[in-house]
């Protein structure tokens, strides 16, 4: 089964500090997998808070922006099953490099990279690696290239998903709170109110049928 996440490795803030920058409440729920849609953190070995979350595209520029000022991070996005995937490094509020791998093609030619900015060092060993595993391969279907901007944020970041970098982490469940203009659930109320109302409108009709 494939995977389709955002996910962020953000080193000069607390952990409170960074799930408050995202609006993000911990539950204190140790968890091993993201659920639907959910939200998750863990603390590296080194210090550095990791957010991940199964809401693709929910790491915005401008949240990797705010979420940056006064400290650095590096964050990515894959979506496995299309072979898409990127990275990127923010410090002091402003993008500083950007490496993305896009696969239009379900199947067929395998994407290349698209770097931009003052890309990190430690991305020409990591690709040279994969580059020449490729090479080795004789499944064209693999795309190793893929795993390149994961691999690049699993060095940095200290993880990544399927990543043998990210060593034993422990997550923990973290909560998107509902904020104004959000569609909350409806709750016990809520519900009584609308069983209330579609009693009425029966009656009502009840009443114009029979008379």
């Amino acid at each position: 089964m494939g995977y389709a996440l955002d996910w962020v490795s953000v080193s000069g803030l607390t952990k409170d500090e960074v799930l408050s920058r995202l609006g993000l409440i911990d539950t204190g729920e140790a968890i091993d997998y993201l659920s639907r849609g959910g939200f998750m953190w863990a603390m590296t070995p080194d210090g550095r808070t990791v957010v991940a979350t199964e809401q693709y595209g929910w790491l915005t520029p401008e949240r990797l922006s705010q979420l940056s000022e006064g400290a650095s991070l590096v964050a990515a996005r894959a979506e496995d099953n299309d072979c898409t995937s990127a990275a990127w490094g923010y410090r002091g509020g402003q993008q500083v490099w950007s490496v993305t791998h896009d696969n239009p093609e379900e199947y067929g030619v395998i994407g290349g990279l698209e770097l931009d900015g003052d890309v990190p060092a430690e991305l020409a060993t990591i690709r040279a690696r994969l580059e020449a595993e490729r090479s080795a391969s004789d499944d064209e279907r693999v795309d190793y290239i893929f795993d390149v901007p994961n691999e690049l944020v699993a060095t940095l970041g200290g993880w990544a998903p399927e990543s043998a970098i990210d060593g034993d982490l422990q997550f923990f469940k973290v909560i998107k709170p509902h904020l104004p203009g959000d569609r909350a659930p409806l709750g016990g109320k809520g519900k009584i109110w609308i069983g209330l109302l579609i009693l009425l409108l029966a009656v009502g009709a009840y009443r114009i049928w029979t008379g």
